[in-house]
């Protein structure tokens, strides 16, 4: 039974009725007995005679995302901003050109060293304008859709997806929309740097597709090649718990069916999910008409099978209209910003995913110092380890489009976090009025989501964006201090050197894998050699044993050539 326990997972349920069909071996027939204890295995584990599955079921871990998907090195404008802000603190991109107007409910996503965000909600207006932001450079561009093509519909509460290098948007409420599909849309770039794009209405098939809605969320699997649907909100105004999987190679739905209908997360929109391993689902919190969650389910991508998990520690308040993000090479899920029905929520909660367990620090993950609803949080990390984290928008009383970054520490989440107490907008921030709460919690077609009651009660309270702390002027500095001068002196040398080790790095990492990629090189040509070798060997061989044949011939009845 001991080996049992490790099959199944440690389910204490499943472990009991096993032990009770193995003691019934006592008091009913034996078979009959087995048959009970088989059954109960193959209902409750499929698979659990196939020793791949099991194998499959211990390798539920993210770990090597980064080696498999990151970048060579951090682009230089984020290693920038990050050296700027001096490690493990928030800081306010300094950029160039216009950026993205302020928005929520919108979808961001990075592929490269570019991040998009496109559509979104304002002043309870749909919105549909694409911005393209360089990480190299720091450098917003608005992309205008190309002349004579048909533009993307205003758009809120949508996802951005990256398959294969292209940017896909997925689901959403569009304005003037009466299609009942789920929509999904190709941002199709133009040649070389022109401002210009084009929007490519994707014809997906299947025997059935999912309706449309918005709040889903969209999770693209390791493969690059799926995207998982879960969830979201009706046109009807009907929360949802189906699940759905769409092959971008052939844009072919396919809906999941769960034979245990009893063990379906209650429907929801506006929750997050991540993956948990190559082949599981976790999703968490969200919002239906009468609640908030703050539960966490996971989703057996293999045998179509929810499961309730009860992570250890304390469970995190219910969330709705947060986002959240990998870290750690995918080990930590940081859940940031959205709210409940309340109070908007500033606090941070961290899942281990690895040991299924909520982080107890509660400074594990300081948010940014604009967080809100309906933000976006994009990820990027490179394949030596580092990791950042780009925050855009959101609504916390006010509409916003400060775009913010953080450096994750190498030892997150046991560091000591840099608390943000002293932050101040950059100089070239345009400070942003927007107009009365109530105007912008008005719904076009019901932008806003279901739990935005909370922003009303939330707008003069904790919930505010930065604060800027000053001495006191009657204060005199220490006499050991430094002048201004000769302190930005240290501050730009020091931030100089940690500019030129970035590039050491990034340099020593190139050079690297070009000697990794030349051994590997030697080494298949080493085996080319030795197979070429072996062929010629069995040539000779060959020849020598027809030439002893040709001898034999010969000798027996002259010579082989004679007429």
């Amino acid at each position: 039974m001991e080996s049992d326990a490790v099959s199944v997972g440690g389910d204490e349920r499943l472990l009991r009725a096993m032990r009770n069909a193995w003691s019934g071996l006592g008091t009913m027939p034996s078979a009959e007995a087995m048959r009970l204890y088989v059954k109960i295995l193959d209902e409750e584990k499929p698979n659990w005679w196939d020793p791949k599955a099991m194998e499959r079921e211990a390798k539920r871990t993210n770990k090597g995302m980064l080696q498999r998907n990151g970048l060579r090195a951090l682009p230089d404008g984020i290693a920038e901003e990050c050296e700027r802000g001096g490690g493990a603190t928030w800081t306010f991109m300094e950029y160039g050109g216009k950026r993205a107007p302020p928005r929520f409910q919108h979808a961001a996503c990075v592929v490269g060293d570019k991040m998009y965000v496109i559509g979104g909600s304002h002043r309870g207006r749909f919105l549909s304008d694409a911005h393209e932001l360089d990480l190299s450079t720091s450098t917003w561009r608005l992309l205008k859709p190309r002349p004579g093509s048909t533009p993307l519909p205003p758009c809120a509460g949508h996802r951005l997806a990256s398959c294969m290098g292209q940017v896909y948007v997925v689901g959403g409420r569009f304005k003037g929309s009466d299609s009942n599909d789920m929509d999904v849309y190709r941002m199709k770039m133009a040649n070389g740097e022109v401002d210009e794009i084009e929007w490519v209405r994707v014809e997906t098939r299947g025997d059935e597709a999912p309706c449309a809605r918005r709040g889903a969320s969209v999770t693209v699997l390791n493969d690059g090649l799926k995207l998982v649907v879960f969830g979201g909100e009706s046109f009807d105004r009907s929360f949802l718990n189906d699940a759905w999987i769409l092959d971008m190679t052939s844009y072919t739905w396919k809906r999941i069916e769960c034979s245990d209908k009893q063990s379906l997360p209650e429907a929801r929109a506006d929750h997050t999910s991540t993956l948990w391993g190559p082949e599981t689902l976790v999703v968490f919190g969200g919002t239906s008409e009468t609640k908030v969650f703050d539960d966490v389910y996971a989703l057996d991508l293999v045998h179509y099978k929810w499961s309730a998990i009860t992570p250890r520690g304390k469970p995190p308040p219910p969330r709705a209209g947060h986002c959240g993000v990998l870290l750690g090479d995918g080990r930590y899920w940081a859940l940031v910003g959205g709210g409940n029905n309340a109070r908007g929520l500033t606090e941070c909660s961290v899942l281990d995913l690895d040991d299924m367990s909520w982080v107890a620090r509660r400074d594990a993950f300081v948010a940014p110092p604009v967080v809100g609803e309906g933000m976006t949080l994009c990820a990027l990390g490179t394949r030596d380890g580092y990791e950042a984290i780009i925050a855009f928008g959101g609504y916390n009383g006010q509409t916003q489009n400060e775009t913010q970054v953080l450096l994750v520490p190498e030892d997150f989440p046991d560091h000591e976090t840099a608390k943000n107490g002293s932050v101040s907008f950059p100089k070239n921030d345009a400070t942003k009025t927007e107009s009365d709460a109530a105007s912008a919690s008005e719904t076009d077609n019901g932008s806003t989501s279901s739990f935005m009651g909370f922003i009303k009660s939330t707008k003069s309270s904790s919930n505010t964006t930065t604060t800027t702390t000053t001495g006191d002027p009657k204060q005199e500095p220490p006499t050991d201090a430094r002048t201004p001068s000769s302190a930005e002196d240290v501050r730009r040398e020091n931030a100089e050197l940690r500019r030129s080790l970035h590039r050491l790095r990034s340099d020593a990492k190139i050079v690297a894998d070009a000697h990794d990629k030349l051994v590997e090189t030697c080494n298949a040509l080493e085996r080319e050699l030795g197979a070429e070798r072996e062929r010629s060997s069995e040539l000779e061989e060959k020849v020598r044993a027809l030439a002893d044949q040709l001898k034999s011939v010969g000798g027996h009845s002259g010579s082989f050539f004679s007429p």
